[in-house]
């Protein structure tokens, strides 16, 4: 599977895009989309879902900023009304001892608290 194929079953399942302007998207051609819906079990099925008005847009529940309690729909998965409350969240986790500190590659830390593999300069050395 090319990733123009995954790139267009990810499209098809929102009914709000039209398969038009998906091809247009992905500057993919008529003949080159029938050929993937031949091939690829899952766009021929998604096509037939929007031929038949199966497909639902997703919906949001409102939910409560755990920051300054106003309820607001969230969009993807935040958690917070607005930027200054995420900020405030973040402050306050980080009051609470949950700030995580960030690891390199394996996800340890050297010593002296730099990521492993950054630049860390040695200290100067004195004259003798």
């Amino acid at each position: 599977m090319t990733l123009e194929e995954k790139a267009i079953e990810l499209l098809l399942r929102s009914p709000r895009l039209e398969a038009g302007t998906i091809l247009d998207l992905l500057d993919v051609g008529d003949r080159e989309f029938r050929e993937m819906a031949r091939r690829n079990r899952t766009i021929a099925k998604l096509l037939e879902a929007r031929r038949a008005g199966e497909l639902k847009p997703p919906t949001s529940e409102p939910i409560q900023c755990p920051v300054c309690s106003e309820w607001f729909v969230p969009y993807g998965s935040s958690r917070f009304c607005s930027d200054t409350c995420r900020t405030a969240g973040r402050f306050r986790e980080e009051g609470r001892g949950r700030h995580r500190r960030r690891g390199c590659g394996d996800g340890e830390m050297a010593e002296g608290g730099h990521a492993k593999g950054d630049e860390v300069r040695a200290p100067a050395r004195q004259k003798e």
